[in-house]
């Protein structure tokens, strides 16, 4: 059984927590963290009566009923001298207000506001919060989750870790060009890269037991039409039920990654040659079904192979029984990013950030990332376990990568942010990853750009 905080660790976690203090975390890298608790709550966040929708501004009625319910789902890691907090939700986003509520839901059970990851699964089947005629479903989400973190914490139980990164090709590019170059709306085009992978990380029990699968992807879940008003998950929610029923008891998690540009591989022929997105043989409901399967085999099949312990073992590591401690924290900064139209004079400020989980690191950005800026922050980073996520924290527009501009097309249109934007992202996940590797967290860790 894991040793109880002393005062002192109590203390340096209150100082986090609070904010008192811009060097607390870096006084917490020096103290040894003991063995590793998780604890694992989920809560249902599905709203009881009809509600405005979030994602396709074409809808003009309320929902008409639920097709699959949605879930809040939250992770809690504690080594015994600081604790971080995965929280992901099927909804489209969430907003400043719910950010300031969960941070200091957070809050109450020690957990530092940098320490908390919120992540979107981007579900365009969800309520929308804060809507003025939605103040009913915004009061039901905040009562749900409120108490998430707490029932984590009382859930937490001694884990191992291990950590994986399989394969999909569920999803397809979206920016289909012409023969002139120029992007013919929303079509698919497989000539144009995704990024395929699927992260696993597993929560085990020390007798071996899977208590949790967290898993990834990076592709917008608008399976169904725009004017679908039905309440539900997308893909997410089917490929966790394919997991769950893989691995029977366990709690199955969603982030959602870096696609921006991608959308699921449903289509079929179209006029004058170009395919478009659409549904062969099968109905709206079934197709979704079918490509959260598709994801949810995916990370069963990678799960195959044992994995990687989290963190790594190394033939030095003695004895090989033992269990290793897991270095935890946090990095989240609001950071100004150039304006597409004025970048000399005006800026966006933009959440980001970045988690350590031994020697597993998890980037998270606000807004649509494009996959191509994911895959190249993995790529730069290559022999480092990194995890790539784009919809953490609340909303936003789109990040394209910088190539994109020249294109045009309707994420550049949207976009309010500079070509230069995609280089900032990368420089900004290589600090957080580099200053949390040398054990450096929280506000004032890390040096400027």
């Amino acid at each position: 059984m894991m040793e109880r905080l002393t005062p002192i660790r109590f203390f340096l976690l209150f100082v986090a927590a609070m904010g008192m203090h811009a060097q607390a975390d870096a006084q917490l890298a020096d103290v040894a963290p003991g063995p590793l608790r998780v604890g694992i709550a989920t809560a249902d966040i599905t709203p009881r009566e009809p509600v405005w929708m979030a994602g396709f501004a074409a809808r003009k009625e309320l929902s008409k009923g639920v097709y699959r319910p949605l879930t809040a789902t939250c992770l809690l890691f504690d080594n015994g001298v600081t604790r971080i907090a995965f929280l992901a939700v099927d909804l489209c986003k969430i907003y400043e207000t719910q950010l300031k509520d969960l941070r200091e839901a957070a809050g109450s059970v020690g957990i530092p506001p940098q320490n908390v990851m919120i992540n979107a699964s981007h579900s365009h089947y969800g309520p929308r919060l804060n809507h003025k005629k939605n103040t009913a479903y915004t009061a039901l989400f905040k009562k749900r989750t409120d108490s998430l973190f707490k029932a984590a914490e009382a859930a937490l139980q001694p884990a191992l870790l291990d950590y994986t990164v399989g394969w999909c090709t569920m999803g397809i590019n979206r920016r289909q060009m012409n023969a002139a170059g120029r992007p013919t709306g929303m079509c698919p085009d497989p000539r144009k890269p995704i990024d395929p992978d699927v992260p696993v990380l597993r929560v085990l029990s020390q007798e071996g037991h899977v208590r949790a699968v967290v898993f990834g992807y990076a592709c917008h879940p608008t399976t169904v039409s725009a004017l679908h008003y039905q309440i539900g998950t997308d893909y997410p929610g089917f490929a966790r039920d394919w997991i769950e029923a893989a691995y029977p008891g366990a709690q199955a998690m969603f982030l959602q990654g870096c696609g921006g540009e991608i959308k699921p591989r449903y289509t079929k022929p179209g006029k004058g040659g170009y395919g478009r997105f659409g549904y062969v043989l099968l109905d709206e409901l079934q197709i979704v079904a079918e490509l959260g399967h598709e994801l949810g085999r995916a990370v069963v099949a990678a799960l195959t192979v044992p994995p990687a312990p989290v963190p790594a073992r190394t033939p030095t590591d003695q004895p090989p029984e033992a269990t290793p401690p897991v270095h935890l924290g946090g990095i989240v900064e609001k950071v100004a990013l150039p304006d597409k139209k004025d970048p000399e004079g005006k800026s966006h400020r933009v959440y980001m950030g970045a988690w350590r989980i031994g020697d597993l690191f998890v980037f998270g950005s606000q807004c649509e990332v494009f996959s191509t800026i994911g895959a190249r922050i993995k790529r730069e980073l290559v022999g480092t376990r990194v995890w790539t996520n784009g919809y953490t924290h609340w909303g936003g527009g789109y990040i394209p990568d910088a190539a994109a501009y020249a294109e045009g097309g309707y994420e550049v249109k949207s976009s309010t942010l500079s070509p230069a934007t995609e280089e900032m992202v990368v420089n900004h996940a290589r600090r957080y990853i580099e200053a949390l590797r040398q054990g450096k967290t929280g506000k004032g860790a890390i040096p400027e750009p």
